[in-house]
């Protein structure tokens, strides 16, 4: 098991990414509003403003998605997937992704009794 986080600056390929992953079988996702460290310095610190466009391009906020995936195969389908639809952009520096291996999982409430 596998946990595959994706960082996204280009919110414009967010649904196409998460219509994708659900299609080949990747429903249980989180996606959380995040902040580039040299975004939140260059909006905080105002010696640091020109730090704005090295990162995102000059957008405040990334999408972070969150989600485990069970096996190797299913995980290099969507990381291939990833890949692809934002080379398919033609932009640069448009977020990156990293997988970490996953120990354990799983649901917390009453239906994980």
């Amino acid at each position: 098991m596998y946990l595959l986080i994706a960082v996204i600056n280009n919110e414009q390929v967010l649904e196409d990414l998460v219509t994708g992953w659900i299609d080949m079988g990747i429903t249980e996702a989180t996606v959380a509003e995040t902040t580039d460290l040299l975004q939140l310095i260059s909006n905080n610190i105002p010696i640091f403003a020109g730090f704005r466009t090295m990162t995102t391009g000059g957008s405040t906020h990334n999408k972070t998605i969150f989600t485990a995936v069970e096996d190797k195969e299913l995980l290099e389908k969507a990381t291939g997937f990833i890949q692809s639809l934002f080379r398919q952009t033609g932009k640069p520096s448009q977020g990156f992704y990293f997988v970490v291996p996953l120990v354990d999982k799983g649901a917390l409430g009453l239906e994980a009794l």
